[in-house]
């Protein structure tokens, strides 16, 4: 199985600096402010904010749910009866009318294309990468096929930590922490920072270089 270099996968969303323009966008989509595209190699990307800040400005619902288990968070079933933040599924069911046809090689992503990426990536069983994003999913249950996703997360993202663990809310798919030198609350979500990190090192043990991991 081909893989993709997590680090390399970062460096793209860099490049792409949150817009569908480059050298490599074969196709891309444009839609109630959900923004993706088909690269070269086959790589799905999911263009998503990059500064912490910009939550409060993006209308996607973050908290609005006074049911009691949403604690807050205003949440929605997917197709298979998964529990999701609301937001996050209405932004990855048009990602995933967009991607099915495609038939994408990977799937990536940053902050809320991450969370997307997160929901896409299972729901197709694509390699999947998702860069500094949200808890995405309600309860314990198993979806999809989670495997395919990894989520590199920041300590000092407080984006990572979103919604609350204690409120039962996790990531899809495997998890890995990244803790840098220094604390960098205001920076620490950027794409830049994770960039940066993945290429100075040291990385923490067991942590892919590459995704999936070579057999």
């Amino acid at each position: 199985m081909k893989t993709l270099d997590v680090s390399e996968a970062a460096g793209i969303i860099e490049r792409m600096d949150g817009g569908l323009d480059g050298p490599d966008v074969v196709e891309t989509i444009d839609l109630k402010g959900v923004q993706a595209a088909m690269l070269k190699r086959g790589i799905l990307y999911i263009a998503g904010t990059n500064e912490f800040s910009d939550w409060f400005e993006f209308n996607f619902d973050f908290i609005h749910d006074r049911a009691p288990d949403a604690h807050g968070f205003r949440m929605a079933a997917g197709d298979s009866g998964a529990i999701w933040h609301a937001g996050f599924l209405e932004h990855a069911r048009i990602v995933y009318a967009f991607a099915k046809p495609q038939k994408p090689a990977f799937i990536i992503g940053h902050s809320l294309g991450g969370a997307s990426a997160q929901i896409v990536g299972a729901s197709l069983g694509v390699p999947s990468l998702s860069f500094g994003s949200p808890r995405t999913h309600l309860g314990r249950a198993h979806f999809g096929r989670e495997g395919f996703v990894l989520n590199i997360c920041r300590t000092d993202d407080t984006l990572c930590h979103l919604p609350p663990r204690f409120f039962g809310f996790r990531h899809v798919g495997s998890v890995h922490w990244l803790s840098p030198p220094a604390v960098e609350v205001e920076e620490g979500h950027s794409i830049t920072s994770y960039a940066e990190l993945l290429e100075a090192g040291p990385l923490p043990p067991g942590f892919p270089e590459a995704w999936p991991p070579s057999v």
